[in-house]
């Protein structure tokens, strides 16, 4: 006898055999046993899920000798037909060879005969998107209302094409993908049954590489079993050029942290080993999309299916790298991956988009760069009287005047500083500009009463004829009190400076507010920003206002 592939030797023979389809399983079921089968299904999804196999099921279910019955014998004249497909009953048919109306009409003619031995007659129309409109129109009648002993199934991977008229008449069962993990169970259960030696990790990369299909599965692991007795990893990287999760986290691990010569000394481990750059794209790819979704949602086992050894890779690589970065990396490789797949040097187009990504782990966000070079507020100015020393510390003068004043045994009280200030030269600023002789009083202030010199500086000041105005804005406003209250001392310095009655005014004002999208539009407004789009071909994302003295804000 000849041999019989896997994938039709374990073909599922009963509604518990389905792996992966139990809802739809536990729906037909539920129908037979209450006399509810409708008289037409369509069942739609991935290849290798179990579509037609379930139809050949559902087929066995109505004609066994005992039933109809949801657990058919599997051992009756017509249910061994059904599974042989030899049963005059059930009929099989090819939608892409049988799409134009002639081909219907001769079905149509067909169905008005009473099934031959079993109760039912079964019509299992494969791929029924492939039928023409013409087709699905001669169709629409018999569909709707075929005589009773008559059930069409129509097995469909894109349900997208079929006409929403057929559509209506059928009730819809869509097939999923089937997950990782009850793949490998079944390919374990499988292999020893037929004393096939596989490892864990190996039925894993077969399942990885099947993507949800149950029949390539089986498909992978019959050529496996003929290349090799006792299946192992390396075997099945050298067969598939399937890359195993350690080179993936160890090459995304690169990319995160910016190291171009690990990301060059792992593509030419990949090459050597003759690893398709163009299908290692599309594992790299889907990697890095688990262990985005992964940082976001933590929780994955609903979201993605993960074997333990993937899992334990992305716990490993979830914290290297904030989510933004990780949504760059993703969203520069699927633009790539095009271009991978159809350059004439994969490596080389490859290479230069993993280096391009690692330069990400060198830039920093808006908000990371505005806190290094210190700009929570853009306008603040440095103090008038220079108080950043040349150690770069705007407190270093401060300090060492208060050393000094120990050093000499001197500890003057607040009334000490008061006369310190009056005692301040007479009259040296008298025909200077009101805004010098502001600049000398702070300098005098800040000699013997840092604090208020440092709350002068935080407000607006502008000057007007003989007079000063010093406006603190929002936060700020706190120190308006405090700056009344010595109100007196500056202007009797300011006095003493120039000779002149100098009126010094002080106020508060409530920041302006701003919408964002005001701002944007200022942002895309400003030919800075103008030209930096167009240089790196960017987008702004987002706008961050920040304190403006002015009373508005800025981005």
């Amino acid at each position: 006898m000849s041999y019989l592939v896997l994938a039709r030797k374990w073909r599922p023979q009963t509604f518990e055999d389905l792996i992966g389809q139990e809802p739809i399983a536990r729906i037909l079921k539920n129908a037979v046993t209450q006399n509810k089968v409708a008289h037409a299904y369509i069942f739609s999804g991935p290849r290798g899920v179990g579509k037609t196999t379930t139809a050949r099921i559902l087929a066995k279910a109505l004609n066994c000798l005992s039933g109809p019955t949801p657990e058919p014998c599997g051992k009756c004249q017509t249910c061994t037909a059904v599974a042989d497909g030899s049963s005059i009953d059930v009929s099989e048919i090819d939608g892409a060879s049988n799409t134009g109306v002639d081909n219907i009409r001769d079905l149509r003619e067909r169905v008005r005969y009473a099934p031959s031995g079993g109760k039912y007659k079964v019509y299992i129309i494969d791929e029924a998107h492939m039928l023409s409109t013409s087709a699905f129109n001669a169709l629409l009648k018999t569909l709707e209302e075929p005589p009773s002993h008559v059930i069409f199934v129509l097995a469909t991977t894109d349900p997208k094409k079929i006409p929403p008229t057929v559509l209506s008449r059928c009730q819809h069962l869509p097939f999923r993908r089937i997950s990782g993990q009850k793949i490998k169970e079944r390919l374990k259960f499988i292999s020893h049954a037929d004393g096939i030696k596989a490892t864990d990790s190996a039925l894993e990369m077969i399942a990885r590489a099947a993507d949800g299909s149950m029949r390539d599965s089986l498909t992978i692991l019959d050529q496996i079993a003929s290349f090799s007795e006792d299946i192992t990893e390396s075997e099945i990287k050298d067969l598939l050029g399937i890359t195993d999760i350690e080179t993936l986290a160890r090459l995304t691990s690169a990319v995160i942290e910016g190291d171009g010569k690990a990301i060059i000394n792992i593509i030419a481990g990949l090459t050597d080993s003759g690893t398709d750059l163009k299908a290692f794209t599309k594992d790299l790819l889907q990697f890095i999309r688990n262990l985005l979704i992964a940082k976001i949602a933590g929780e994955t086992e609903e979201i993605i299916d993960l074997s333990e050894q993937e899992s334990n890779a992305i716990d490993t690589l979830k914290d290297k790298a904030p989510e933004e970065h990780m949504a760059v990396m993703l969203s520069e490789l699927i633009k790539a991956e095009p271009g991978v797949r159809s350059a004439f040097y994969p490596r080389i187009a490859l290479e230069m988009t993993l280096i391009k990504l690692s330069m990400l782990s060198h830039l920093k966000s808006i908000s990371e760069a505005l806190k290094i070079v210190g700009r929570s507020d853009p306008l603040r100015r440095p103090a008038s009287g220079g108080h950043q020393s040349a150690a770069g510390n705007p407190e270093n003068k401060t300090h060492g005047s208060k050393v000094k004043k120990q050093e000499s045994g001197s500890d003057k009280s607040e009334e000490q500083k008061t006369v310190s200030i009056e005692k301040a030269s007479i009259h040296p600023f008298t025909h200077s500009p009101i805004q010098e002789i502001w600049n000398s009083a702070i300098k005098k202030i800040d000699e013997t009463n840092h604090p208020l010199a440092s709350k002068l500086e935080e407000g607006v000041v502008s000057f007007i004829d003989d007079r000063i105005k010093i406006v603190f804005n929002g936060g700020l406003s706190v120190h308006a009190e405090s700056v009344k209250e010595n109100l007196p001392l500056i202007k009797k310095l300011i006095h003493d400076l120039s000779g002149r009655n100098i009126a010094v005014q002080i106020e508060t004002a409530k920041p302006k507010s701003v919408s964002k999208k005001d701002l944007k539009e200022d942002a895309l407004n400003n030919p800075i920003v103008k030209e930096a789009l167009e240089l790196f071909e960017g987008r702004i994302v987002d706008v961050i206002p920040l304190n403006n003295k002015s009373g508005g804000d800025n981005v």
